[in-house]
């Protein structure tokens, strides 16, 4: 599968990049297909159009973003993906400026230095294809994978941290397993080229997840994406079990499981996955 697969819509189209955590390189581009958009039930109760001004090209714009005081949390998996009760809150993560193209987390986007504003001018901005500017009244599936591609681009342009990219990989893979989820609920066959094309992107983008947050771990300090090396080091256990590297993860459950900095609920989360860990070997055996 191609990294950057589906930007050369927006006119994106730079060579020679083959490896997401190399910072002197940009992003190549390519042909994934992109599932069927699906449209959530009153989720516009629950989203409202916010003005914000790009930090790249100074241009005003509007951007749907989540009223939290509106959402009601459910649960989260064991990945610590957030469930919340008529919307996927992880859609409207990216802002996205309509106008050069720059893309960013949320939390992320106005925190540009003057260098990096410039390799976006250079190599996002000059080359952009706006779209329509109109805001829809929510994002679909569709939607918020663009957007989200256009983050991960930005971020390998402007030579974001392993952390910030690898965290834009993870959501996109939720992104993938949301709309996998919205194809079950809608009876989708598990045949179908949409579903499988969802089911391999939501496997890469996860392995590029696993491979940056380890560099990241290696590289950089805590806390990494908001989050201290306990609840990394779960995160990390969790994903690389659901890649089947156990032994990895085995060792990771046992990091948090002596720890004397975890919490209680972190330490029973690794307990839970240490047995799961067991039972899937022996399963295998």
């Amino acid at each position: 599968m191609d990294l950057m697969s589906g930007h050369d819509k927006f006119g994106l189209n730079p060579e020679n990049i083959n490896d997401l955590y190399d910072d002197d390189k940009v992003a190549a581009t390519g042909n994934t297909p992109v599932a069927a958009t699906v449209q959530t039930e009153d989720e516009t109760d629950f989203v409202f159009a916010k003005n914000i001004t790009c930090p790249v090209c100074d241009k005003s714009f509007q951007t749907l973003t989540v009223r939290t005081s509106r959402v009601r949390f459910l649960g989260s998996d064991d990945d610590f993906r957030p469930v919340y009760k008529g919307i996927d809150t992880i859609k409207y993560g990216v802002t996205s400026c309509p106008h050069c193209g720059y893309s960013a987390m949320n939390g992320d986007f106005i925190h540009v230095s003057t260098t990096q504003i410039r390799l976006l001018k250079e190599q996002v901005a000059a080359r952009f294809k706006p779209g329509g500017k109109a805001v829809p009244l929510l994002y679909s599936y569709n939607d918020a994978i663009d957007r989200f591609k256009l983050a991960l681009f930005s971020a390998i342009v402007k030579r974001a941290p392993y952390s910030e990219k690898a965290y834009i990989c993870l959501k996109l893979s939720w992104l993938y397993r949301g709309l996998l989820e919205q194809f079950a609920s809608d009876c989708r066959s598990t045949n179908s080229e949409e579903f499988v094309s969802a089911q391999k992107s939501e496997k890469y983008y996860y392995e590029q997840a696993l491979d940056g947050m380890t560099r990241a771990v290696e590289t950089e300090h805590f806390p990494i994406c908001g989050m201290n090396q306990d609840t990394v080091d779960l995160l990390l256990a969790q994903m690389n079990y659901k890649l089947d590297h156990l032994d990895v993860a085995s060792k990771l459950v046992a990091r948090v499981l002596i720890s004397k900095s975890a919490s209680r609920h972190i330490k029973d989360k690794a307990l839970d996955l240490k047995n799961e860990i067991i039972k899937k070997i022996r399963d295998v055996k």
